[in-house]
């Protein structure tokens, strides 16, 4: 990570997400995508001779599919090295500020100052009134009588995979340029493959990100896969917190959204070792939700099947009740169903 100006390393920055860059092969199609899958609506959208955007919001969570339209825009760069993935995590701070900060891999942060009430916009993308939304850009609805449901609150977490020997100097970059800390670290362990993962949070908490690398020794595992189809560093998927995981899962999969299966034989003793829940394991186990509890409360979360051509991004839907941890009970169960994925 380059380093911002000299006042950034005095004093830990307060920040948001702003928005969140999806560098695209298509801006419309993806947009689409998240419309009709996730509930988002066309917030914004420009179009210009270097590139084509389209920005979808949801509560406080705005995307932004950025398509370049020649090859050297940064947008046709990052494609052409990663595919469809996240280039640029944006931050909202308190004042201007025209700094660009290299975070991991060839992902970015920029700084955005946005005056309360303000509709979203960037130079070269204006707002879009929602009356306009679907024919601005092409991402029209399913066409259902109802709308789908807006059930996302906003970005939870973001997980990034980093190369063997990158987590400390990430964490250090971080600690230097902004003053962020890390809130959380463990290590963990799936058969012959191991991790570490260290979580970095702004300190308001409006932004976390979990840091993951493989450990030295440990056998190759979904880390290193993700590494090496990615083409390095990046994001692995993105978090979105909602405040009923059932009533969630249940509307997006109508959508279209596919998630990871779970056996089973996972169900067997979830009583036993979560207790007394907010959900019957019925319900749990009929759409795949995973469950876990820490010392301050209740964690349930689910993945999707990831629809990039490298098998790379996807999401993550969670729920906390209190929890501050990040299910690392359930870590072994994702990679089970990864590469149940995989293999179909």
């Amino acid at each position: 990570m380059s380093s911002g100006p000299q006042t950034r390393n005095q004093h830990a920055v307060d920040a948001e997400i702003d928005h969140i860059t999806l560098s695209v092969g298509d801006a419309h199609a993806r947009a689409a995508e998240f419309v009709e899958r996730y509930g988002f609506e066309v917030i914004a959208a420009g179009e210009t001779p270097e590139f084509t955007a389209v920005a979808v919001g949801q509560r406080d969570t705005v995307l932004l599919l950025l398509q370049g339209r020649v090859d050297s825009h940064p947008a046709s760069l990052y494609t052409a090295r990663h595919g469809d993935g996240v280039s640029d995590i944006a931050l909202r701070v308190a004042a201007p500020d025209p700094t660009v900060l290299d975070a991991f891999g060839d992902v970015t942060h920029s700084f955005v100052h946005r005056p309360e009430g303000e509709p979203w916009s960037l130079p070269g993308i204006t707002p879009v009134p929602s009356d306009d939304a679907d024919g601005a850009d092409g991402a029209a609805a399913t066409g259902a009588a109802e709308p789908l449901p807006r059930h996302l609150l906003c970005v939870d977490h973001i997980a990034v995979c980093l190369e063997n020997g990158e987590l400390d100097r990430t964490i250090e970059s971080y600690r230097a340029a902004l003053g962020w800390e890390v809130v959380f670290e463990e290590d963990i362990h799936v058969g012959a493959q191991a991790m570490q993962s260290k979580v970095v949070q702004s300190p308001n908490g409006g932004v976390t990100l979990t840091l993951i690398q493989p450990m030295s020794g440990a056998a190759p595992g979904q880390i290193d896969d993700f590494l090496k189809k990615h083409g390095g560093a990046g994001v692995q998927h993105l978090a979105f917190a909602v405040p009923d995981i059932v009533d969630a899962v249940a509307d997006l999969g109508t959508a279209g959204v596919r998630f990871l299966s779970t056996p089973d034989t996972y169900y067997e003793d979830l009583a036993e070792r979560l207790g007394d829940s907010g959900y019957a394991v019925e319900e749990l186990r009929k759409y795949s939700v995973l469950a876990d509890r820490d010392h301050d409360g209740e964690l349930f979360q689910i993945f999707t099947r990831s629809e990039h051509p490298r098998r790379t991004l996807f999401m993550e839907i969670i729920e906390r009740r209190g929890a501050t941890t990040f299910g690392s009970n359930n870590i072994r169960k994702l990679y089970e169903a990864v590469e149940r994925q995989d293999l179909l």
